[in-house]
């Protein structure tokens, strides 16, 4: 009987001890996938860690992004409508950049973007340029990397630094390690007697040949990172001072990584504080295909900025946006 009664109390526990643990989990499932998007970092100018949330007007801006891409078949469906509506000409229509149809990223990769919501803040330039007042909302938008082949589209936030292709001395190095790509391939592929008679009389003597272009190809490439980085420079919403993207990325056990400022949230936290916006959300949405070779990440998926690179610099980007 005292034992019956014991069990008879203990079901009432573990019922509740299950429900609090599913309760648990569902909760921190939907926070990670509806809730904490965002980017933060920590700021080695003040020692503070800084965030900008994804808020609930950041992701309905996300989410309709995508469906007007898709219903419209056009990731440059915004610039379109604005080019129909300067200019009542449909033969625009009959000129489109075939590589900036939607099908493009379901068929081939599928690429993160990502939309900014700001306010117009007291005094600021943009407002006398777009004919804006003090608290009106404005939404800027970006993509990771190229789009198109394309680092800058109209209507999007620009690379932060210069276009890589456009600096002479990038250009030179890019096509030094070309080269020294096609050099190593041939070494490699370079079977023939006499390369096999001249091989055992001197044992190794392509292996050391491919190792030396290799390293040489290696030395030019962070040469041509460095030209790219070295056009790199941010600023925050203090308005201080550009510095070297490389300056601000707070360092761990590994090097800058590349790819450093070429994403989506970057790019839309260097136009707002170029604009002199005050951003209040932000939202990076991935469109197109998904797994396989193209990327683990799920189509309409919200995503929170990258560890590795984002979040490195986004500290200092972010410091002073309290004060705006």
């Amino acid at each position: 009987m005292f034992h019956r009664s014991i069990t008879t109390g203990a079901y009432p526990l573990v019922a509740l001890t299950l429900f609090i643990f599913i309760f648990s989990f569902i909760l921190q499932w939907n926070i990670k996938n509806f809730a904490s998007a965002l980017i933060s970092g920590h700021c080695a100018r003040c020692n503070m860690h800084h965030t900008l949330p994804t808020t609930e007007e950041a992701r309905h801006a996300a989410f309709d992004l995508r469906r007007r891409m898709i219903e419209s078949g056009r990731i440059d469906v915004d610039e379109l409508k604005l080019q129909l509506d300067h200019d009542d000409n449909e033969d625009i229509l009959h000129d489109l950049n075939p590589s900036l149809a939607i099908e493009r990223l379901y068929e081939r990769r599928g690429k993160m973007f990502g939309v900014l919501v700001c306010q117009v803040p007291d005094n600021s330039l943009y407002s006398e340029s777009f004919n804006l007042t003090s608290g009106d909302t404005v939404i800027l938008k970006a993509y990771a990397g190229k789009l198109g082949g394309s680092w800058n589209l109209p209507g999007w936030s620009p690379i932060i630094g210069q276009v890589p292709e456009s600096l002479p001395a990038f250009c030179r190095l890019r096509d030094e390690v070309t080269e020294l790509f096609d050099r190593i391939d041939a070494t490699k592929s370079n079977t023939s007697p006499e390369d096999v008679a001249s091989l055992q009389k001197k044992k190794g003597s392509k292996e050391n040949k491919v190792k030396h272009l290799t390293k040489k190809r290696a030395r030019l490439a962070t040469l041509a990172l460095n030209e790219v980085r070295r056009h790199q420079l941010v600023t925050n919403f203090r308005g201080e001072a550009l510095r070297p993207l490389t300056a601000v990325y707070t360092r761990g056990p590994t090097k800058v990584p590349g790819g450093t400022g070429d994403c989506a949230a970057p790019k839309l936290l260097a136009e707002a504080a170029r604009l002199g916006l005050r951003p209040t959300g932000i939202a990076e949405i991935f469109v197109g295909a998904t797994g396989g070779m193209s990327t683990g990440k799920g189509d309409g998926e919200l995503y929170d900025a990258c560890a590795d690179r984002c979040e490195k610099i986004a500290g200092f980007m972010l410091c002073g946006l309290d004060d705006v």
